[in-house]
This record gives C-alpha cells, sequence and structure tokens, in this order.
C-alpha cells in the first residue's frame, strides 16, 4: 500500500484509478500529513461490505461454524454423492 499526499494524487488520479481498478492496488492519501482518504476498487470495497455483512448476521456465522465442524468430523458428502442426489431429484426417483 503505497502513502499518497493529496496534492500528488490529485495529478496522478487516472494512473491511480487504473492500478486500483487492474492491480488491486491500495492507497492511503493524505492530507496535512496525515491519512485521510483510501482508494480502493469498487470490486474489493463491495467484497469487504459482503463479509461485514455475514460477520453481523449470527445465524449465518452459525452456520460456518457448523459447515467447518463437519468438514472436521469428515462428515461431508463427495462430488460424486452430490450429482447422485441431484440426478435423483431431477428424475423425481425416490
Amino acid at each position: 500500500m503505497e502513502i499518497i499526499p493529496i496534492t500528488e494524487a490529485k495529478s496522478r488520479i487516472a494512473e491511480l484509478a487504473d492500478r486500483v481498478a487492474r492491480e488491486h492496488d491500495h492507497f492511503t492519501i493524505t492530507r496535512n500529513g496525515r491519512a485521510d482518504v483510501m482508494l480502493i476498487s469498487v470490486a474489493e470495497y463491495e467484497s469487504m461490505q459482503e463479509t461485514l455483512d455475514v460477520l453481523s448476521d449470527d445465524e449465518t456465522l452459525a452456520d460456518l461454524r457448523q459447515s467447518r465442524e463437519d468438514f472436521e468430523a469428515e462428515d461431508t458428502y463427495s462430488a460424486a454423492d452430490v450429482r447422485a442426489e441431484l440426478e435423483r431429484r431431477r428424475t423425481g426417483a425416490a
């Protein structure tokens, strides 16, 4: 992550935006020597928002914890099992 004064960021904004979009770089933009603004891609921002949504949902967190416990206990299904079950449901077989 690069730290850039706002005056420099103004003159390089197109370049910085390209780097953020293409290379997922991050930039901290300072004003009067203090960190003031972060420049990140929209995709990364949306990903962080989605993560915050998941972390703030107790039911989803409980499901994730249960999934991890099931995986650690090897209480899982193989890809072949899943395909067979999907095929059974698709054809309506009992």
